[in-house]
């Protein structure tokens, strides 16, 4: 593949990043179409497959991002930007939700994000080999999936809050835990998160066409389904079965979007999505900015959040479509000021 900017791939960056927020900012999240809920527990939604795509991305982007870097050691690059992004998730989640020190949560998107982006980069630098980086994934998912079963107090970590997963996030994570005994970006979930951005570079260093690529991705999913009987499908504790199911739509759906491309380039739409994918870290903060202001409760009491939503239903609208359609507003929000942010040259670069 050439060493060039690849803008299908930002497309796809921007899209994912696109959805992220609209499933983050629904009206009301009880209220909301089932596919933007994430599952409770075991089980696939359409809401669950968008950070694994996006962390699959990542590892897409490695080998470009490296193989630009002409002059130099890309260490300070690689480092820094992991600091930077695993910093602002911890600001951006203290802006949330202000704490005292110890009650700050710790994991997080942002900062699974950075974790993800070093351990790939670091094992993209020590070898081009796609084998390399393909073998450590899966020798990753199946580590982990043993991990999964080790008895702990009774019980394995198939049982939410229980068993080694839990564990760990008890005994190695300082701070906030999300779900109190456990948490969705904790210790032992990061292991197979680490393989879904892998899995990417894996795609990128191999040299073969898009119809095997999608014919791979189509194998992985399918290899995913198979598996899930012994390893449920589980985002909350990123099982090999939802590695496999979600790397594979992943890889299936930004083919297609190749195969397309060259027909949608000069579209508003797949500009829009370039767009979106080249200033995701950016549109991504903007959203977290937002859910900070409107968490924040009015003299009555009431969240602006709530009663915002409030307003839109009080229309006479269906729940679950007002829901939509105050995250569709909101990401219109966190969008508009892109093209000036970017023109201006003052976006979040990491």
């Amino acid at each position: 593949m050439p060493n060039q900017r690849d803008l299908s791939l930002d497309a796809f960056r921007g899209l994912t990043v696109m959805m992220m927020i609209i499933v983050n900012i629904q009206g009301n999240g009880d209220a909301a179409y089932a596919a933007l809920k994430h599952a409770e527990w075991h089980g696939l939604t359409f809401a669950d497959v968008i950070f694994p795509w996006f962390l699959f991305i990542v590892g897409l982007s490695i080998p470009l991002a490296l193989d630009r870097i002409s002059s130099g050691s890309p260490w300070p690059k690689v480092i820094k930007r992991s600091l930077l992004l695993f910093a602002l998730g911890v600001l951006l989640a203290w802006l949330i939700r202000p704490v005292e020190f110890d009650q700050i949560r710790w994991m997080g998107v942002l900062q699974r994000i950075g974790i993800v982006y070093c351990a790939c980069a670091a094992i993209a630098l020590a070898s081009r080999s796609w084998a390399v980086a393909a073998i450590i994934a899966v020798t990753a998912l199946g580590l982990h999936s043993w991990l999964l079963f080790v008895i702990v107090d009774g019980a394995n970590s198939l049982t939410e809050g229980a068993g080694l997963n839990a564990a760990l996030d008890q005994q190695l994570l300082p701070g906030r835990l999300l779900r109190k005994t456990w948490d969705p970006e904790g210790v032992l979930s990061t292991l197979p998160a680490i393989a879904s951005g892998l899995i990417g570079v894996a795609v990128m260093r191999a040299k073969t066409t898009d119809l095997n690529r999608a014919i791979i991705g189509m194998i992985m999913a399918i290899l995913g389904w198979l598996i899930s009987a012994w390893i449920p499908v589980n985002k909350a504790l990123w099982s090999a079965s939802f590695v496999l199911l979600t790397a594979g739509t992943g890889l299936v759906v930004w083919m297609v979007m190749r195969q397309i491309w060259p027909g949608i380039a000069q579209s508003r739409f797949a500009r829009l999505a370039v767009l979106l994918g080249q200033t995701a870290l950016t549109l991504y903060v903007i959203h977290m900015l937002l859910l900070a202001l409107i968490v924040r409760k009015l003299p009555d009491g009431t969240r602006i959040w709530d009663a915002l939503f409030a307003k839109m239903t009080a229309l006479g609208l269906d729940p679950a479509f007002a829901s939509l359609l105050f995250a569709l507003l909101a990401g219109a929000i966190c969008v508009a000021p892109l093209r000036w942010l970017q023109s201006k040259g003052w976006l979040i670069r990491a």
